[in-house]
Parts: C-alpha cells; structure tokens; sequence
C-alpha cells in the first residue's frame, strides 16, 4: 500500500491506537500534527518509508505507551531526541533505524521514562559519546528495562556503567558493534537474562570461561556468539560441577571464532537444546558420544573444524534433528547406518572428511531429505534406486569426488524426485547420458564431470530445461558433434572439455546469456563461428582442438572477456585490430598456433584502459607462431603481466629494456595497478608453460603464483639488458636459442627468486657472474653453447648443480666441474728469502723511516681511490669489471704463452 496522512485525521477526536506500518509514504516526512492527537495510547509507523527530520510534537503524545518508528531502509534523523523524556507512560519505544545526531546520553535519557521495559535503538550510529556523560542516571532508574537492543552501532569498548546495572533484562542485543575486550565478569549479574545476541563483535576471551558464563544464567534460553575472535578451550569446567548446572538453554551458537581443544562433554546437560552451532573454529578430537542424548536438538553444525574420530552412531538418536553439518572436518571411517533412521532429517553434509566405505541403503527412506553432500570423500561402492527410493523432496545432490563409486539404473527408471541441482562428478556410469535425466525438468546445475560418460550427446538435451545455468560433462568418452540446438537451453556455463567431441561448433552457442564456454581438448574442426556480436561471454576456451582459419572479427565485441585461450589450434592470419576492444582480458593465451605478422602495438591502448594507468592482463602466451618483427615496446605498458611467453617465433631486434617495468614481476608490485574488475575463479583456469626444460601444467593456487618470462627460440640480438635483473619476483627466465652477446649482468644475483635460469645456444661472452651463486632457488641452470671464460663460479645454490651439459660447448670455461683446472688454481709455495743479520743502528732507523713514509702515501692513494669506489657504486663496478677482465686476459695471455714455451722446447728437444 502507499499513501499519504493529511490533517483531517484530527477529526478522529477519539482515536487512541493507530497502527499504519508498511504502508508506503514515499520519502515523505511525519506529519507534525500528529503531535495533536494527544489520545493515542498507541502509534505504529514501522517500515513506512519516511525520511527527513523526526518532529518534536511528538513529544506532545504524553497517553503514549507504544511508539514504534523502526523502519530499515528510511532516512529518518533525529537531531534531537529530548521530547522522549516527556512520554512518562512509555513502556515500549523502537526507533531502530534512525541517525541519532545529538551527542546525548541516552541511556540517561531513557532512565527518566519509570515504564519503559522494551527499548530498540539498533543501527542508529549510536557510538560511545552518546553515552558518555559525566552525570550518572539513578542506579535503579533503569531497573525496569527487559528488553534492550543496542545491535549494528559504533559503540565500543563496552560501557561498563551504563549497561552493569540493568540487571531484570531477559533480552540484550549487543550485536555487531566494536566490542574488542573479553566478556567481562559482571555480565554474570545478568542472572535473568533468556536471550543474549553478542555475535559479530570483536570479544577476545570469556572472562571466567564458557562453563561458568553458562551457570550463572539458568533462565537462558539462546546464547549467540558468532563472528567474534573468542579464544581459547572451552571444555574445562571445575571438577564434578558440571552436574550441577541448571538452565534453559535452546540455541547455543559460537560458530566464526577461534576456539580450540576437545569438545566438552557437559554439553550433555543442556536437555532443552535445540540448536547447536560451533561451525568454523579450531575445535579437535572426536565427536562427543553425549551430543547423541540431547533428544530436542533441531540443528547441529560442528564444520569447518579440525574433528577426527568416525561418526558416533549415537546420532541417530536425535529423533527431531533437521539439519545435521559434519562437512569440512577430517572425520574417518563408514557412515553409521543409523543416520538413517533421522525420519525428520531435511539436510545432511558430511562432505569435505575422510569417510570410507559406502552409502548406507536405508538413505533412501529419509523421506524429507532435501539436501545431500557428500562430496569430496573416499567413499565406494555402487550406488542404485534403492539408495533414492523415497527421496521425494530431494532437490540438492552432490556426491562428487569420491572413490569408485559407480552408479547403476536401469535406461527406464523413473527417480522419486525432481532435482535442483545435481553433482556426479567421478561417479562412474560406464553407459551413454544417463535417460532418467530427461525427467529432471527443473534442473539448474548438471555437473557429470569424469563419469566416464560415452556416446554422443542426446538431441533432447538442448530441450531439457530452460532454467538450466550449468553443464558440466567434462573429461568424459563423449564423442559424435554438438547438438544444433545446445545453446536453446540458454546456459550461463558449459563444460565440454577433455572429450572426443568432433564436427564444427554450433552457432547457437553464441546465444545471450552464455558466460562461460570451455570445449578445450576435442576433435572440433572448422572455423570459429563470427557470431559473437552482443555475446555476454566472460570466458572462451577452445584450446587443443583442431580449428583453423583466422579469429572471427566478433570476437572483439567481447568487452566482457576476461579469458581467452585459443591455443593448441591451427589458427592462421594476423592478430585483428577489434581485439583490442577486449579490454577485460586477464588471460590471453594464442599459443601453438600459425599466427603471422608482427605482434600488434595496440596492446598498450587497449589492453591498459585509457583513463587508468593499469592493466588487467596477467598472462600473454604467443608462443610457437609465426610473429615476426620485433618485441613492440608497447607490451612494456602491460605492467601487470606475470606469464610473457613470446617463444618459438621469427622475432628480431633487440630485447626491450623497459620489459623491466613490468610490475608484475617484481615483488614491489603496487596492488592498485591490478584491480579485481573481473573476479576469476583460478581453480577452473588451465595453462601449459615450459619451465626447467619441461612442459608444466600450471591450475589453481600455482597458476596464481607462477612468474615467468621466456622469449627463447627467435632471433633477437644484442645484449642482455640489466633492467631485467629488477624482475625480483620472477620464477624462470629463458633467452635461450638466440643471437644475444655480450655478458650477463653483474646484477643477475639480484633475482632471488628465480629456480630456472636458461641462456643456452645463444653468444654470450665474458666470465659468468660470481653473483650467479645468489640465486639460491635456482634449481635449473643452462649456459651451454656460447663463449663464456674463466672459472666456473662456486658456492651455495650453484654448488647443487653438478651436470657438465649446464656449461658444455664453452670452451674457456674452467672447473672441477668440467675436469678441466684453471691456470694458476694450484698456488707455489713462495720460496723463502735469508736477510743479512742488520749490524747499523742509523740504517735501521732510516728504514723504518722510509717505510712509513712510504706506507703514508700508500695510504692516502688506497683511500683517495678506493675511498672514492665506496661511494660511488657504479665507479665500483666498473672497477672491479675491469679488473676483472684484466685478470681474465692476463690470464689467458699467460696460459697461451705456457703452451707456446713448452710446444717450442718440446720441439727443441726434439
């Protein structure tokens, strides 16, 4: 309803109740003249949608003794809220949802109301100041207050003087606050206490324990706790006490938290429970026997802990449980049969453990079952329709990642329910697509994934269900073409991949709605369809096929594509200009291809928004095409690139310096380069690169985490550039296989997280970096086949790596390692020189004089020149660069020259 109040209501001169919540007055403001109507006992204006400031007259209502205001969504102030103080007769007062902007102590406030037992000011942005005056409220004003709802506001820490003293509350809603202290001790005082909601605050501890928090509170009927960092044990309780417990308790919910150890037996005193919640803490040990002996519990959560121990049969007991959550624990051994027989159960997961064995057969007479995980598990066995038999109300079902289940129904079955959702991932058929799926007519998610699903796909499957948003018959035998019609289901995601699937792809697939494609890994032919004009596709795999012809110019229309991989094809032409409309990219894989042409400079203005200086593209594979030309200094703008794989092409020129600003390489990384505009789900994201001389496939966490650059097999030339050497946080490097020269960067030691390091085959000169040895997680090293000098370096992660091959076809390299010693390695003892015994007193004091002249000078030149070296680091280097290359070439002067002396008097002697 909406409407709107006008003052004829005055007229009703004996109105004394108005009650108009939910109805609509569109933003308008309360009627100041309602102030008037001075009869009301009662005035409702709840979730009225009102807005603007709240009017004093309201204060005029002095017969008031319900005001309720509460309303969620409205933009009500009250600048000043001192006209409550003039309601004596107040007994219940909600103005929930209102900013409160005076700084007034409303507790004080409400202590001058002798009535008011019920009193609601939640999400008000009450904070401390509000109840911060140095006058304290009488220590009994505010003894008639029940009820107490101070929820979602800015207070904390806690108020001890203004909250200890309400001791007659039996309802206080201190929820999501700021809270950040343990629980103090006085809230024992609060013995009358039936609901206490403290959840979703900042609570360290309990001070005293769960266990005599509990004791003190014998009326208490629901206790929540949730969303706060509360620490500790709490199964210790005083010896032989627990027995002494009296209480009501009905809801006891700690979920969210941080507590630990063994879960306490003494729950076994709270007969009255009906709802257990301790999900997501660090609780340990086995499941109590004595949970099974609380004979009202409705629900019981104890997932995501660290539980061990088998499921105790006691369970089964729990006649009334609706709602049993074991998931996400480490719980071993069978499903007790006795599960079974819960007759009232409505949800079940025990998904996410370490279970064994198989399903028990009596599942299939939980006749109100309407969810069923367990995934995730070692479970085995067949499965029949006798495990679904009475599975009427079954709407969710996910038996998915177990061991060798197997699942056996005749092609003519009929199943009992009608599923929402079904997850049979890894549960073998071994037959064609299953027939009894043509019943399931209100299906949203089919997820058949490694099934080992055979046969071509059924005609009748695009006209299953047009509610259907997921299907996901992956990694299975299906082979024959796509259905014409698939995408009249109108999917939001369609997994096809790692099958035998073959023919052309159906344009139909380029219908609205489509979000996420993968046919990656089949035998699909012909040309990608250019259908794709006002797709809303996000994510497009087609890798590993046998698809040919150029990229369809639809495909950059995609603005919404965040990953594209289209390797492992026999792709041609060149790389068309309106994919740089796909400004969404993370993932561009184009690899394995027989793409030509150069690599397009339009990466930088398409790929990098215009009006931001960022990038949303993390891996660029080009691999192992055709490009030719040179690396454009554009991709450099690509800063948050983690995967550059350039390899295996015709490119020329020279290694861009400025690649060294690729952000994402390097540990310095700023966050804000690469926002989350796209959220991508890693864990269905495949890619391959070659890292440590071998092909990895690279998914989930360690494709997030994998850096690499690799620009091997082309023909770039010149020098190593030493930007390079700032990519800190990058994980392989390969330049292998080119025309490079020069010496490697002193800096190179710089890459400390580098594990493979490949500058094979290309002409690379100068004596190996004793930096190189830095790199302790190098685990993979080639420098063979170039012209490094000198002695092989020694010392900490390079000690580990002893294969010749690392330095073969260098033939002035030196080393134990290549057994071939370097010149002068064996030091001459010096031969000892006699002095004459000194007889001259005078010529000794003029030697010691001449030496300490000479040492003075020798000084100020060591200091005036090395002095000079300290501080300037590239004077430094260059030094020690070229001392270096003068010890290298004395060195192979004198070697040179040895082997001339002893060829020539070999000769002699001849």
């Amino acid at each position: 309803m909406a409407g709107k109040l006008n003052s004829s209501s005055l007229n009703l001169t004996y109105l004394n109740y108005l009650d108009l919540s939910g109805i609509d007055f569109k933003h308008g403001t309360i009627p100041e003249f309602l102030g008037s109507m001075k009869q009301l006992r009662y005035l409702n204006l709840s979730y009225g949608n009102f807005s603007g400031i709240v009017p004093r007259q309201l204060g005029n209502l002095t017969e008031l003794e319900v005001l309720d205001l509460h309303d969620d969504h409205a933009f009500l102030i009250a600048d000043d809220i001192r006209w409550v103080s003039h309601l004596r007769l107040l007994n219940y007062l909600d103005m929930s949802g209102f900013w409160i902007a005076l700084r007034t102590d409303l507790l004080q406030l409400i202590g001058m109301l002798p009535c008011l037992s019920h009193l609601r000011l939640s999400t008000c942005a009450i904070s401390n100041f509000h109840l911060s005056s140095t006058r304290l409220a009488n220590s009994t004003s505010l003894d008639h207050l029940q009820y107490l709802d101070l929820s979602n506001n800015l207070l904390g820490p806690i108020p001890n003087a203004r909250l200890q003293n309400i001791t007659f509350l039996q309802h206080m809603d201190l929820s999501g606050n700021y809270f950040n202290a343990p629980i103090p001790k006085w809230f024992d005082k609060f013995t009358s206490l039936v609901h206490l909601n403290l959840e979703g605050n900042l609570f360290s501890s309990i001070a005293g324990g769960l266990f005599s928090f509990l004791k003190s509170k014998k009326y208490l009927k629901s206790l929540h706790l949730s969303h706060n960092q509360i620490r500790g044990e709490i199964s210790t309780s005083p010896r032989n006490s627990s027995r002494f417990i009296e209480n009501s308790l009905e809801s006891l919910m700690i979920y969210d938290n941080h507590l630990s150890g063994a879960l306490p037996n003494w729950l076994a005193n709270f007969t009255f429970l009906r709802y257990l919640e301790l999900g997501n803490n660090l609780f340990s040990g086995p499941i109590p026997r004595v949970i099974g002996a609380l004979p009202k519990l409705v629900t019981v959560d104890l997932s995501n802990n660290q539980l061990n121990g088998t499921i105790p049969s006691s369970l089964g007991l729990l006649s009334s449980l609706r709602l049993l959550d074991l998931s996400h624990n480490q719980i071993y051994g069978r499903i007790p049969k006795s599960l079974g027989q819960l007759q009232f159960l409505q949800d079940l997961r025990l998904n996410s453990n370490r279970l064994s064995g198989t399903i028990p057969n009596n599942f299939g007479e939980l006749s109100l079952l309407s969810v069923l995980y367990l995934f995730n598990n070692s479970l085995g066995g067949p499965i029949s329709k006798i495990h679904f038999s009475n599975l009427g109300r079954l709407k969710d079902l996910d038996i998915s990642d177990n061991h060798h289940l197997t699942f056996k129904a005749e092609d003519n079955w009929i199943p009992p329910f009608r599923l929402v959702s079904i997850r049979m991932n890894s549960c073998k058929f071994g037959t064609t697509f299953p027939q009894w799926m043509q019943t399931q007519m209100k299906v949203r998610d089919i997820s058949l994934s490694n099934a080992s699903i055979s046969g071509t796909l059924p005609k009748w499957l695009g006209n299953m269900s047009s509610d259907c948003s997921i299907l996901d018959l992956s990694h299975n035998l299906i082979s024959g073409p796509l259905p014409t019609n698939i995408g009249e289901m109108h999917l939001k995601t369609l997994y096809l991949n790692d099958n035998s699937i073959n023919g052309a792809i159906p344009s139909s697939l380029c219908e609205e709605g489509l979000f996420d494609l993968n046919l990656g890994n089949n035998k699909l032919s012909g040309s990608i369809p250019d259908c794709w004009m006002g797709s809303t596709l996000s994510h497009l795999t087609l890798s590993f096929n046998e698809l040919s012809g150029v990229i369809p110019s639809s495909i950059g229309s995609l603005q919404q594509l965040s990953t594209l991989h289209l390797n492992g094809n026999h792709l041609n032409g060149e790389l068309l200009l309106a994919m740089g409309n796909c400004t969404s990219l993370i993932i561009l894989d184009l690899g394995e291809n027989n793409f030509s042409g150069n690599i397009p400079t339009w990466l930088n203005r398409s790929l990098t928004l215009l009006d931001e200086d960022f990038s949303y593209l993390q891996i660029l594979r080009l691999r192992n095409n055709s490009f030719t030309g040179s690396i454009p200094p554009q991709v450099c703008s690509l800063w948050g690139l983690k995967v550059l794989d350039m390899a295996a092409n015709k490119l020329t020129g020279m290694i861009p310096s400025c690649l060294g600003n690729l952000y994402g390489m390097r540990s310095s990384y700023p966050d804000f380069l690469l926002p989350n505009k796209t959220i991508l789900d890693w864990n269905k994201e495949h890619v391959v690169e070659i890292m440590k001389g071998r092909y990895n496939e690279y998914t989930k966490i360690d494709l997030q985490l994998v850096v690499n650059l690799d620009l091997s097999v082309n023909k770039l030339t010149g020098p190593i550039p030493k930007e390079l050497t700032s990519l800190s946080d990058l994980h392989g490097l390969n330049l292998s296989h080119n025309l490079l020269s020069g010496d490697i960067p002193i800096s190179i030691g710089d890459m400390k997280s580098l594990e493979s390091l490949d500058l094979s085959n290309n002409r690379l000169s100068g004596a190996i970096p004793q930096s190189i040895s830095s790199l302790t997680s190098l685990s993979h090293l080639n420098l063979s086949h170039n012209n490094f000098r000198g002695q092989i370096p020694k010392g900490n992660q390079i000690q580990t790596l002893d294969d010749p091959s690392i330095y073969a076809g260098n033939p002035l390299l030196c080393g134990d390692l290549l057994r071939r010693k370097c010149p002068g390695a064996e030091v001459l003892e010096a031969p000892k020189i006699s002095h004459p015994e000194d007889t001259h007193g005078d010529d000794k004091f003029e030697q010691a004089l001449f030496y300490v002249v000479v040492m003075l000078g020798a000084a100020t030149r060591f200091w005036g020149f090395f002095g000079v070296l300290q501080i300037k680091k590239d004077w430094r280097r260059a030094y020690f660069s070229f001392v270096d290359l003068a010890i290298n070439k004395v060195h192979v002067t004198i070697v040179v020259k040895v082997a001339n002396w002893k060829r020539l008097r070999q000769s002699r002697s001849a």
